[in-house]
């Protein structure tokens, strides 16, 4: 075997692997760099070949970062797209002839994203109902019930790997969390590692795996490259909504619990009652004699101090729950209380705050959606949304307060409604 460049034959310590392969089948190796045949029993010749071994994998190494910053380079100041499979929403066009007159002559073009409309408003969609509180597999059985074709099915040449069997959460998750709908070119988000087939046979070789690169290996365009699909801000929005999630734990959960299901049984007050121990959402336990809803202690976590003093079961007949509010309703208006309900419900509308209370919750509000802005302005130009989850919240917080206070005021009326409450 006859190689015409040593440094472009093997890297690091292939060629101690492949050796001994030659030697046993006798098979002669001439190398230019050694001037003839290579001898396994010259030391020279060894060393020669682990040096070569050296210095190809430090050049494979330099190729690779060279290429890696033209690519970042061409993202950071032209918005390039960089290739691969066009994200759902988008359609990959042509755009003329490449900008590297010797890539050109090769024939190659230039490719730019371009908006899917159909597929687009669909992402629009998902960011909609996201935010407005449903999770992502909620979003992804509304979308199969209404027959909305996924990604795999809508564009088959560019998922082949995938089954088009309907959306999943994962797949959700992918479009919620991929900063392309804002129009700003991306490169980077994920990076290629080699790592070990077998830790204990290191002569097994490597495998290639793609990885979420880091915050700071993810390169943005400074301007606009391409038509966004949603707004900055609704895609921060999203960003912090799910960051606060998963750093809250239990506590931020009911901000995005899922959304109706169909159902085979009707559960007259599904979604309504809470437990008053853990303030954690009843489930409908179906039973033979009746239907229960019942509190699900049994995820609380081992050593929490909800379970102090939670009872191991936690069970309410629908029916008892059904005749007391039935009841309730039936009292209030009753034709000796319809005045007094009526009068409640009238002054449950009115306006009692006076002009000063109304320009405080204004300028409540203004501050609020001005700090939203100041938070939201920072994540885009790279701050890590977790630092700010905190104090995005209470501003999320003090924005809803004001809000209601500006829109409804105090409610004297549904006080006085529970106040009556026999």
């Amino acid at each position: 075997m006859v190689v015409g460049e040593g440094t472009r034959c093997w890297f690091g310590n292939q060629f101690s692997l492949t050796a001994p392969k030659f030697a046993a089948y006798g098979v002669d190796l001439w190398v230019p760099e050694l001037g003839g045949r290579f001898d396994p029993r010259n030391p020279s010749h060894t060393m020669l070949m682990s040096v070569l071994g050296g210095m190809s994998e430090s050049e494979r190494q330099r190729v690779r970062a060279r290429v890696r910053a033209a690519m970042d380079a061409q993202v950071l100041n032209e918005g390039r797209n960089q290739g691969g499979r066009a994200p759902y929403g988008y359609v990959t066009v042509d755009a003329g002839p490449h900008p590297n007159p010797r890539t050109a002559a090769e024939g190659f073009r230039l490719r730019v994203l371009e908006i899917d409309p159909e597929a687009a408003e669909v992402v629009r969609r998902i960011f909609a109902e996201y935010l407005a509180g449903n999770g992502d597999r909620a979003i992804a059985g509304l979308l199969n019930r209404q027959g909305v074709p996924c990604p795999s099915k809508r564009q088959p040449h560019q998922n082949r790997h995938r089954l088009a069997d309907g959306w999943q959460g994962s797949t959700l998750r992918a479009i919620l969390e991929n900063p392309r709908y804002t129009g700003y070119a991306v490169f980077g988000r994920w990076t290629r590692q080699e790592t070990l087939l077998d830790p204990e046979d290191v002569s097994a070789g490597h495998v290639t795996r793609f990885r979420r690169a880091g915050t700071n290996q993810v390169v943005r365009s400074r301007t606009i490259a391409h038509p966004p699909i949603v707004t900055v801000e609704e895609f921060t929005e999203a960003q912090v909504k799910r960051r606060a999630k998963s750093v809250g734990g239990l506590r931020t959960a009911s901000r995005g619990e899922r959304s109706g299901r169909p159902t085979a049984r009707t559960y007259l007050f599904r979604g309504h009652l809470r437990c008053g121990i853990c303030s954690r959402k009843r489930e409908a336990s179906p039973r033979r004699h009746g239907m229960y809803y019942r509190c699900p202690a049994r995820t609380l976590a081992p050593g929490s101090a909800a379970l102090a003093e939670h009872p191991r079961t936690v069970y309410v007949r629908e029916d008892v729950i059904r005749d007391a509010v039935t009841g309730w309703i039936g009292w209030l208006f009753a034709p000796t209380n319809v005045d007094r309900t009526v009068r409640a419900l009238l002054a449950s509308q009115d306006d009692v705050r006076t002009s000063k209370d109304r320009e405080s919750a204004r300028r409540r509000l203004t501050e609020a959606e001005a700090k939203l802005r100041r938070f939201q302005e920072a994540v885009a130009a790279g701050i890590d949304p977790a630092a700010l989850v905190e104090p995005i919240n209470e501003a999320q917080a003090e924005r809803a307060a004001a809000g209601r206070a500006e829109r409804l005021g105090s409610r004297p009326g549904w006080s006085a409604m529970r106040r009556s409450t026999p």
